[in-house]
């Protein structure tokens, strides 16, 4: 008796294993992961764009300049059980400002992995303090992974008597000097446009 209802008890979790183990993931939406490739793609900063001037409101100048720009892509990151692939790719721009010790790194990512998907992430540092900080904007929820920050898309930014359309304002919660940026305007092909310190000193592009 004891040794039958072993080998049904071995017979019911083989075919468990056997069932569980065939079970299939869903297949990549290949349509959906094309359209939302286009889409972040047009988050890249132009390549004709440069550095830019920026101007505050007591009339201070400053350069907003582009320390490195890097694009990468790579085919068949992602396979389903379906026979589908699909790629992955990267794009990233850096900034120093000449007078602020301030650097600006932007991350944009989009790949099938559900885990990685379409984002682009924020990050600011001033060389001089401690104050560093990040935050990353997902393209599919519209909405900040990280608490640290909120993030949301103005329709419409003018700046200097130019309009700028589709911005992200991304603004941190906490600054860690008088000096620190809160604020950062970053435009869909033209990159940062506007940054705002903890004490309400605008610069923008001019």
């Amino acid at each position: 008796m004891r040794a039958t209802l072993l080998i049904n008890s071995l017979i019911f979790l083989c075919a468990v294993m056997f069932f569980s183990g065939c079970e299939k993931e869903p297949c990549l939406d290949i349509q959906e992961l094309d359209k939302r490739s286009a889409l972040t793609r047009e988050w890249f900063v132009a390549d004709s764009i440069g550095n830019r001037e920026l101007s505050d409101s007591n009339g201070m100048s400053q350069t907003l300049m582009v320390k490195s720009r890097f694009t990468d892509s790579h085919d068949n990151m992602v396979e389903d059980d379906c026979g589908n692939t699909y790629g992955s790719f990267y794009f990233a721009i850096q900034y120093n400002t000449s007078l602020s010790p301030l650097n600006f790194m932007v991350d944009i990512h989009g790949s099938g992995l559900e885990e990685n998907g379409f984002y682009l992430k924020m990050t600011v540092t001033n060389t001089q303090t401690v104050d560093h900080k990040s935050t990353t904007y997902d393209f599919v929820s519209e909405s900040a992974r990280d608490d640290n920050a909120t993030v949301v898309i103005k329709e419409q930014v003018e700046i200097s008597g130019d309009e700028y359309h589709d911005v992200l304002e991304i603004t941190f919660t906490e600054a860690a000097s008088p000096n620190g940026v809160r604020t950062v305007y970053y435009a869909k092909g033209h990159g940062i446009i506007k940054y705002i310190t903890e004490n309400g000193n605008e610069f923008e592009v001019t």
